[in-house]
């Protein structure tokens, strides 16, 4: 559940800003044995979307979309599950070795280990790895530096042997500048369709009885986007807001709302920025009063649209009715007009 929470709050970190950089991001877990629980996990995301996973109860690597199932075949999933396989001992037996160095010796405890890489729209890059203990950071990686780092007594040890193994910290800095960036872009090219951003769809509505102006964007991918409320101009910095939430389909939803006065004559709008859009999207809120007139416009060229209608097929019956007692004359006396029209014919 810690590494769950752990993953949230990284892939969601940066959902305030709109940005259209990519991502390759793993997260590991061990834990203590739990009856019903895998004592090792890793998901895998390209962006946001879970692409790979693997637990140690079924002891293998499996896809999440079908995008990376249909391009890579047996050699890479047997090649990953083994990788995996070697790293489950590994874990395990850091859990035994946190725990005599934080001097416990019972309960549930957890070793998290997340590591990616980043590359922006610019064309920079950026990456990290660190490790978790029981949801606290222990220690992480600074890759310009190539030290390790940790806010906590007990992962002095560690820091020491990583930092005076040769090569292992340039190692970790190939990996996550060079290694991690090709495959990020493979993996984008083999995702192209499904990764693409996605505009959002807007509406700006009273609510709460129009007590309360809501501005709600759905169906974006991906979840980074900027939302902001204004009220004659001005951003109005207190209004409430969801959060980002996910849909069923994938994609994303968020909504902010703030109170309004409907009778104030000053303007409300809501903007939108998501690398979908081209721009940034305004949407002006519309006061019911316009659209009681639309609607009574409306009915009024209906009623119009009908009485003229009517009058039509009075006037048709009209001429049908004298058309039924109207009477031809005999041959004899039409005249050599009618004739030569039938020769003619």
């Amino acid at each position: 559940m810690m590494m769950r929470l752990i993953l949230l709050a990284l892939l969601c970190g940066g959902a305030s800003a709109v940005s259209v950089s990519h991502s390759l991001r793993y997260f590991s877990s061990w834990m203590s044995p739990m009856p019903g629980l895998p004592e090792f996990v890793l998901v895998g995301y390209v962006d946001e979307q879970e692409f790979v996973h693997y637990d140690s109860d079924r002891k293998k690597m499996i896809p999440r979309q079908r995008w990376i199932a249909e391009r890579e075949g047996k050699d890479y999933w047997d090649g990953q599950t083994q990788i995996l396989r070697d790293e489950e001992p590994v874990g395990k037996a850091d859990i035994q070795t946190m725990m005599g160095r934080t001097n416990q010796t019972g309960g549930i405890h957890t070793v998290q280990l997340m590591y990616g890489c980043e590359l922006r729209e610019d064309g920079t890059t950026g990456g990290f790895m660190q490790f978790g203990w029981d949801g606290r950071d222990l220690i992480s990686f600074d890759k310009d530096s190539q030290v390790w780092v940790t806010p906590v007594s007990w992962g002095q040890i560690t820091k020491n042997k990583w930092d005076n193994t040769p090569g292992l910290n340039q190692q970790r800095k190939g990996y996550l500048e060079g290694i991690c960036i090709e495959w990020l872009k493979k993996y984008l090219e083999y995702g192209k369709e499904q990764l693409r951003p996605v505009k959002p769809s807007v509406t700006l509505t009273p609510v709460r009885e129009n007590k309360d102006l809501s501005c709600i964007a759905t169906g974006f991918y991906p979840q980074a986007i900027e939302v902001n409320l204004f009220r004659g101009g001005v951003r109005i910095d207190d209004s409430e807001s969801t959060g980002i939430r996910p849909n069923h389909d994938g994609s994303y939803q968020i909504r902010k709302w703030m109170e309004f006065d409907p009778n104030s004559q000053a303007k409300y709008s809501c903007e939108v920025e998501h690398s979908g859009l081209g721009q940034k999207l305004v949407v002006f809120y519309e006061p019911k009063s316009s659209s009681i007139i639309l609607i009574i416009i409306g009915i009024v060229v209906a009623l119009l649209l009908i009485v003229a209608v009517i009058a039509g097929v009075v006037w048709y019956k009209k001429k049908a009715g004298q058309k039924a007692d109207y009477k031809p004359a005999k041959s004899s006396d039409r005249g050599e007009s009618s004739s030569n029209s039938s020769a003619n014919a």
